[in-house]
């Protein structure tokens, strides 16, 4: 066997962004994989608050795209002419997940430990410092996801752009209340 060092070291070095897949499906013990080195992943704060869910849907993507559609343009009516062009220009980065036959998307919930504590003396920094955490847990479970999909000969990406429309792709994905969507990780047999 390999040395496990050199192989980490490999795929890290190999694993880039992928944009575009071949339309061919995943098995579902292909996914079965990438979920269960995910739920390998490290977490802060002792409590493990995020989760993932999966979409191969072709329908359930379009209306992913749709919200985010809406959601820029909305932003775009805000900004100056010059501007907003730019705007939506850049935004169409946003969605070229729907090509991919499997997306992966973390979501986590900020546990109120020190609200609990603190009450009404709870600061915003540590409100802020809580979130962090939560963020940075879903960061090392997205690394585990890449690293995984490229380990099996796929091609991922790390999407936060979608974001933008983060409510309404909670609600599209029946994400559970209180838990925000941490990136949309479109998989896919690279072209």
């Amino acid at each position: 066997m390999e040395n496990p060092y050199l192989q980490l070291k490999h795929l890290s070095e190999t694993r880039k962004s992928c944009r575009k897949f071949k339309p061919d499906e995943i098995p579902q013990d292909i996914t079965d994989k990438i979920l269960s080195v995910a739920a390998n992943s490290p977490y802060a704060g002792g409590s493990r608050s995020w989760g993932v869910t999966t979409v191969k849907e072709t329908a359930v993507k379009e209306r992913l795209v749709l919200a985010i559609q809406e959601k820029v343009r909305a932003t775009a009516e805000s900004m100056e002419r010059e501007s907003a062009d730019l705007f939506i220009k850049y935004s169409q980065n946003f969605m070229f997940f729907r090509e991919a036959p499997l997306l992966i998307i973390p979501y986590f919930k900020v546990t109120p430990v020190m609200r609990s504590l603190l009450r009404e003396s709870v600061t915003e920094s540590l409100l802020q410092w809580e979130r962090d955490n939560s963020v940075k847990s879903i960061s090392c479970v997205s690394m585990l996801i890449l690293l995984a999909a490229e380990s099996l000969g796929l091609g991922a990406c790390y999407m936060t752009g979608p974001l933008i429309a983060e409510r309404e792709i909670s609600e599209i994905l029946n994400i559970p209340p209180g838990r925000e969507v941490g990136a949309i990780i479109p998989i896919g047999y690279k072209l």
